[in-house]
């Protein structure tokens, strides 16, 4: 896992992004994705969340990869984020610092092949 998030953090780099990660103890299993709401255990047996306090059942997996998007949201909410992914302002009226690159789809033909020899 080490070498995984080694090569995300040098490839998001790279690439011009950011990545954020969860602290180890985030509760993401434990947080009901409705209300809010953390249970105090959850075995990992349990393979479906349902939540005492606004009665949502979801895969516990799937209402983990809720929390964590959450997160995730609220701290590129916080830090500011003006920028999509290519560069390009995501909101209306603010000014990036560089276009957003345009991409086109591959016309038909233009990768040319040499014939083979018979």
């Amino acid at each position: 896992m080490a070498e995984a998030r080694r090569q995300l953090t040098y490839k998001t780099t790279w690439s011009g992004g950011r990545l954020i990660v969860a602290d180890r103890w985030f509760p993401s299993s434990k947080t009901c994705s409705g209300c809010g709401a953390v249970k105090a255990k959850l075995a990992l047996s349990e393979r479906t969340y349902a939540c005492t306090e606004c009665g949502l059942v979801a895969d516990r997996d799937h209402n983990a990869a809720l929390n964590l998007a959450a997160l995730a949201a609220d701290v590129a909410q916080s830090r500011g984020e003006t920028l999509n992914a290519r560069g390009g302002a995501v909101r209306p009226g603010v000014r990036a610092g560089r276009a957003p690159a345009k991409r086109e789809p591959r016309k038909r033909g233009t990768l040319r092949r040499k014939p083979e020899a018979a």
